[in-house]
């Protein structure tokens, strides 16, 4: 019984490791990366213009702020991988990075 007690930590702390979805530990390729065309204020969306994509409306992530986001900027941005067909597409960001201030 005793042998087992280190495999269990060991694998206790594995998979609570795996559950963590802290927005801050997003890693690797953004999925989108483009140009911000229009921000609504009220809809808690930016539009975004993709060079494969085209054009896609994407929701904020919970605490990001509106106000920070403006015509012109050029943004990376990961989502949930769930994208709605649509037109103009429409997903749900979880980061978003501003890689480039508006001119």
């Amino acid at each position: 019984m005793k042998k087992y007690i280190p495999f269990v930590v060991i694998l206790s702390f594995l998979l609570l490791a795996g559950c963590n979805t802290h927005k801050g530990d997003i890693k690797g390729e953004y999925d989108i990366k483009g140009t911000v065309i229009e921000v609504n204020k009220d809809g808690r969306g930016i539009l975004v213009e993709d060079e494969n994509l085209g054009l896609i409306w994407l929701t904020l992530p919970e605490g990001s702020d509106i106000k920070t986001f403006e015509k012109g900027q050029t943004v990376a941005v990961w989502t949930d991988g769930k994208v709605r067909e649509s037109y103009p597409l429409q997903g749900t960001a979880l980061n978003i990075e501003i890689l480039k201030q508006a001119d």
